[in-house]
């Protein structure tokens, strides 16, 4: 018989191979005898599971058996009497069926994403014969914390700390070493993300405090990551209305906290209001000037951020470009800031603190202890543009 179908096949040569021959024609190229042959992931298994080594699923010699993978990361399993999958864990943590594919003798996996407290380094594979398990180790991410959302958040107000990976490292969570304090006193976590965690401001806590985010690592090494807290004492400008000022357009006036009614306003010093219908291309410039306060080492500008606060009235988004920031008058080496890298930005009435490089906004230094500064702002936007947004708390931070 298969003489046959070979024969018709030499007589198709020249043809089209009809469709049905289409799926016979590779069965036939593997084995001697259809009937015989069983595809790898449909072998049934004969006992118990064996695991015997994994591989990156780009090794296809298993030349390099891995000893750890990160959490999310597809691997290859290689062992014997893989089929017929039931249930797979790593360190405890239950990996997702659906993204496996399994055969007799390898299956490919994927680690799962669950953050777990249980660091067993273990694979439980287990089938319809058994179970086998296999010492692995799943790297724990490296945690890293960037930056409050707000420095100067008031007491009972709620503040973001950004940075990655949080959700593998037990805040939140009972008996872990995991913890945030501000001020020394311990927050309440509202929210947890890879990049985001949110905690309430305690009661009590004193300006020029500090935000301490601590956590042990994968090796239990205990870390700790400290962030400025509503650093008074590194302001320009504590009052801006006893600050030399030159306003060149009338949109900007000097506010409090209290001149703020559509939201509560903490700043605890002055700030700047821009309001009003601005013509497009018009030149907004503000000029403040002190003597230059002790708070960075001036010969190394670069080690420092510039950094204010910044808030939108609801429904009035900054404008994507047009914000100038120079030294000293300097509008020839002046920075430009776009929010949003020129998309615009809203802080839905909330203040949200800016860091920018204080190098690049004086590119030529700012000056040694003492002596006198200006700082200058610049806003010019492309458009018509309907402001109402505020700026306050001008100051110089350690990077």
């Amino acid at each position: 018989m298969k003489m046959n179908i070979w024969n018709k096949v030499r007589g198709w040569a020249k043809g089209v191979i009809p469709f049905y021959l289409v799926t016979l024609l590779p069965l036939y190229s593997c084995s001697s005898d259809s009937n015989d042959y069983t595809s790898p992931d449909k072998i049934p298994n004969t006992g118990a599971p064996t695991i015997t080594g994994v591989y990156a699923t780009t090794d296809n010699a298993f030349s390099q058996p891995l000893t750890e993978a990160e959490p999310g990361r597809a691997v290859c399993i290689v062992g014997t009497n893989l089929n017929n999958l039931k249930s797979l864990k790593f360190n405890s943590v239950e990996a997702d069926l659906t993204l496996t594919y399994t055969m007799s003798t390898k299956a490919v996996v994927t680690i799962p994403t669950a953050y777990s407290h249980d660091r067993n380094n273990t694979i439980e594979y287990t089938t319809d014969m058994g179970t086998a398990t296999y010492h692995f180790v799943v790297a724990l991410p490296e945690m890293e914390v960037y930056n409050l959302s707000n420095e100067f958040a008031a007491p009972g107000q709620e503040v973001s700390i950004t940075g990655k990976n949080f959700d593998y490292y037990g805040f939140g969570e009972v008996d872990t070493p995991a913890s945030i304090k501000i001020g020394g006193l311990e927050t309440s976590l509202t929210f947890i993300s890879p990049d985001v965690m949110r905690v309430i401001v305690p009661q009590g806590v004193q300006d020029n405090s500090t935000v301490e985010v601590s956590w042990s690592d994968a090796n239990g090494t205990t870390q700790t990551r400290v962030l400025p807290f509503r650093p008074t004492a590194n302001l320009l400008f504590a009052d801006l209305s006893k600050a030399q000022c030159d306003r060149t357009d009338q949109c900007v006036t000097i506010e409090t906290d209290a001149d703020i009614t559509s939201t509560t306003s903490n700043l605890g010093s002055p700030h700047l209001h821009f309001y009003g219908r601005i013509q497009s291309y018009a030149w907004v410039e503000l000029a403040f000037a002190q003597n230059m306060p002790d708070i960075c080492d001036p010969a190394k500008a670069a080690d420092y951020n510039f950094v204010f606060e910044v808030l939108t009235a609801q429904g009035h988004p900054l404008a994507g470009k047009g914000y100038e920031f120079a030294w000293n008058w300097d509008w020839n080496n002046s920075y430009q800031w776009n929010p949003n890298d020129g998309k615009g930005w809203d802080t839905d009435g909330q203040w949200t603190t800016v860091r920018l490089p204080l190098a690049e906004i004086a590119p030529k230094g700012i000056g040694a202890i003492g002596e006198w500064m200006t700082l200058n702002i610049g806003f010019q936007p492309s458009e018509r543009y309907n402001a109402d947004f505020r700026f306050g708390n001008f100051r110089i931070q350690k990077k």
